[in-house]
């Protein structure tokens, strides 16, 4: 078991992304609060685990709330004694064209994607430096690389959280502390929101030419979390099926036609 002993805090860990990474982590030996403003989302995830045979517990929290931030981080500490690891899964999206984007939309996004995973992150590494050290992961996006319409205030949080893990790895990694992220492409959570223009639209700039699943960032996650992840740090890892590495595609029988 790659993770066992460890204490990790998983926000978001109601659903998506944040579950299969929380299940990722308690099959690996870890205890693991999940967090989430939606208690019973959080609880769901816990019973799953708890029926695997792992350990875990539920919390509820909205990052959205700086006391909040805190509380999630001082409760994985009061109930396992430490915190090893926080994977900043919480978040929301807003599809919406730049000249429709109001204030308050725009700041409420900046305000749970951004400033709500800095204030927990911050939190936690408190507490990591203080025990010798620990691994944060930073849940980026591919939005925060590219020029996605309709994705300026998501795209904007998440370029931002990227940066974020940059500046934590140069300031913590000397303590001990591994701040990584990672950058999904568009995965299948059953929870999508993307209607057939768009889906076809990345679909076809995807190189592997299909949409990644949650257990593909789960796996991303646990390296980033574990010991082999020990001279990782600043890193902004891609699972998106290439999408964030392609350029011009076409039809393979064209390749050498001028």
């Amino acid at each position: 078991m790659r993770l066992k002993g460890k204490a990790a805090l998983v926000t978001g860990g109601g659903g998506g992304l944040g579950s299969a990474i929380a299940k990722r982590y308690a099959d690996e030996g870890a205890s693991v609060l999940c967090s989430d403003r939606n208690l019973d989302a959080a609880e769901k995830t816990v019973t799953a685990i708890a029926s695997a045979g792992g350990e875990a517990h539920a919390f509820c929290a909205d990052v959205a709330e700086p006391d909040q931030c805190a509380a999630q981080v001082d409760e994985t500490v009061r109930r396992y004694g430490r915190i090893d690891i926080l994977v900043n899964n919480a978040g929301v999206s807003l599809h919406r064209l730049a000249l429709d984007t109001d204030v308050d939309a725009w700041e409420r996004v900046l305000r749970i994607n951004l400033t709500g995973s800095f204030l927990t992150a911050q939190a936690a590494a408190k507490h990591m430096v203080d025990q010798g050290g620990g691994r944060i992961v930073q849940l980026g996006s591919i939005s925060g690389q590219r020029g996605n319409m309709g994705g300026i205030a998501y795209g904007a949080s998440k370029a931002a959280v990227m940066h974020v893990c940059k500046v934590l790895a140069v300031e913590l990694s000397g303590k001990g502390v591994m701040v990584n992220a990672i950058a999904p492409g568009p995965i299948e959570t059953g929870l999508s929101n993307h209607g057939p223009t768009r889906r076809k639209g990345y679909l076809d700039r995807i190189p592997t030419g299909d949409y990644g699943t949650t257990d593909a960032v789960a796996d991303a996650a646990l390296f980033l979390a574990s010991e082999e992840c020990r001279w990782t740090t600043g890193a902004v890892l891609n699972v998106d099926g290439g999408y964030g590495a392609a350029g011009l595609s076409y039809d393979p029988a064209e390749v050498g036609g001028g």
